[in-house]
């Protein structure tokens, strides 16, 4: 029982049980859809203080966001969700088209999807961390995302990871939809949060990292002492 009690597999499953009750909570909140934007802003203010190296109340955390950053995150929600239809609807339409550019304007389009998903992918991270307005959230989001290099496409790919599982095993749907409303999109968050912490606030970042280090040297002291005697 002890090695439940202290070490890294207690460390591990109490992380594993915040990340399932974030993640269930995420989604009970973006069942009326246009909350969505509020909750994912809400689980990124939770996981960028573990990326912290903080240990945050849940619930309580996750709340706070929720209602601080409702208006906002509502609007850029609604005006992501309507930039997207319009960019499928433009794509659709170019599919369909029979010209000689037609190649040309479908390489257009999807390059102004690429900036679209950069954005996308940090906005609701920026708005949590920074707590700035929705132009400010946007505009930040746009240059940190460009700042971010091969990272951006790294989150970008995390966020579609349930799209290219259902893609690529179809047949595996329920499971992965499941897999998804259970633990993925907290675990993808935080996975995010990792590298976007050290985005946002290097400083930050390297000042928690080195107080963890430190204190896993003290306990790993501490456990040597209690050894010995």
């Amino acid at each position: 029982m002890k090695i439940l009690q202290e070490g890294p597999l207690a460390n591990f499953l109490s992380r594993l049980i915040d990340l399932i009750l974030l993640n269930i909570v995420w989604f009970l909140c973006s069942l009326p859809v246009f909350t969505l934007g509020a909750s994912t802003c809400a689980v990124y203010e939770v996981t960028m203080r573990y990326a912290f190296h903080g240990n945050p109340a849940i619930l309580r955390t996750f709340f706070e966001a929720f209602r601080k950053n409702f208006k906002k995150a509502t609007a850029l929600f609604l005006i992501f969700l309507a930039a997207g239809l319009f960019l499928a609807l433009d794509l659709w339409c170019a599919l369909q088209w029979n010209i000689s550019i037609k190649f040309l304007i479908v390489v257009v389009i999807l390059s102004v999807s690429y900036f679209y998903l950069a954005v996308l992918s940090h906005v609701f991270p920026v708005l949590a961390y920074f707590d700035t307005g929705i132009k400010e959230s946007i505009r930040k989001a746009f240059f940190l995302s460009m700042k971010n290099g091969i990272f951006t496409v790294f989150i970008m790919v995390m966020n579609l990871l349930p799209v290219f599982a259902i893609l690529l095993f179809p047949s595996q749907f329920g499971q992965i939809i499941f897999l998804y409303f259970v633990l993925g999109f907290s675990a993808i968050a935080l996975l995010n949060s990792l590298h976007l912490v050290r985005l946002f606030d290097p400083e930050r970042a390297e000042e928690s990292e080195q107080i963890e280090e430190r204190q896993r040297q003290l306990r790993n002291l501490d456990k040597q002492n209690t050894e010995e005697k």
